[in-house]
């Protein structure tokens, strides 16, 4: 055995999950419109039948540009109108093995779904409550879906509202044996998702795609505000996606010393503009590494 692979086996335990069927690589692809309503919907349909992403992960509730119509008895019925016929039209353009995430309104609780060429697989209601969505009923259990795609299987759950914010629950998936978190969300908050998505992604060796409609944050110091009254900075969140490194990635970085801790191995993309792609690797969720 090479020094390399001696410590690669002192720092990961193989073979936690089986590994068979797993695809060595998965496209995913954020996608995340500028249009509302019925024009968003089209919009990711255009999206999906010009792309070949397996998984296509939206925003939560994407179509609607301010939550806080969810509050207006008149409105929510349109929003769950809309969100029943999107799962309709979303599912005539998806092809065998395709899937999309966000999180819709379905028969009167807030909740994240997963929609194939057959409508809707899987759905995820929220389990913690958030202010944006006081009104929604609440589940008390996360659901695992195991996902078949053209090049094998891999097993995922998805988490709306703020529950991917909750350790305890994404450390309760990861325990199941999931590969992927999907994240259908919107930032409330700079900097605090994304330090949390990173030590959730290490911590449970999970890849995690997020996807949030931009935000704008304005950021000021104690030293700015002054007598000057200087406008303060502003400072862009979106989601993200983070892709762990593969055994063989793993092992490199490991014998050439770069990896200080877990969270230095993510491989991690962010959200940019309308359409972002990445290549995950979920086999390498199958390698856990020790704590030590």
């Amino acid at each position: 055995m090479s020094v390399a692979d001696a410590q690669f086996s002192k720092n990961i335990n193989t073979h936690i999950f089986d590994k068979n069927n797993i695809p060595q690589t998965t496209n995913v692809a954020i996608f995340a419109t500028y249009k509302s309503n019925q024009s968003a919907i089209d919009d990711v349909c255009f999206y999906i039948e010009n792309n070949l992403s397996d998984i296509i992960q939206l925003p939560e509730l994407f179509f609607v540009e301010d939550k806080s119509l969810t509050q207006d008895a008149k409105t929510f019925i349109e929003i769950e109108k809309l969100s029943n016929s999107l799962v309709q039209q979303v599912s005539e353009v998806l092809r065998p093995f395709q899937y999309v995430c966000t999180s819709l309104i379905i028969e009167g609780a807030h909740q994240a779904v997963l929609i194939n060429d057959k409508g809707l697989l899987a759905t995820q209601k929220q389990i913690n409550q958030c202010s944006r969505y006081l009104w929604t009923d609440l589940d008390h259990e996360i659901k695992i879906t195991h996902l078949p795609l053209e090049q094998g299987n891999i097993t995922i759950c998805m988490l709306t509202g703020d529950d991917a914010l909750d350790s305890d629950l994404v450390t309760k998936a990861a325990a199941q044996g999931i590969h992927t978190l999907l994240v259908p969300f919107d930032i409330q908050a700079p900097h605090d998702f994304e330090l949390s998505f990173l030590t959730q992604a290490a911590a449970n060796r999970i890849c995690i795609v997020a996807a949030s409609r931009e935000k704008s944050f304005a950021i000021e110091s104690a030293s700015e505000n002054n007598a000057m009254k200087r406008k303060p900075k502003q400072f862009k969140s979106t989601g993200l996606i983070i892709n762990l490194p593969t055994e063989t990635s793993l092992i490199k970085q490991i014998s050439l010393g770069k990896v200080k801790n877990q969270v230095d191995s993510l491989l991690v993309k962010h959200q940019q503009g309308k359409i972002t792609k990445a290549l995950l690797f979920p086999i390498a969720a199958c390698y856990k590494v020790n704590q030590e």
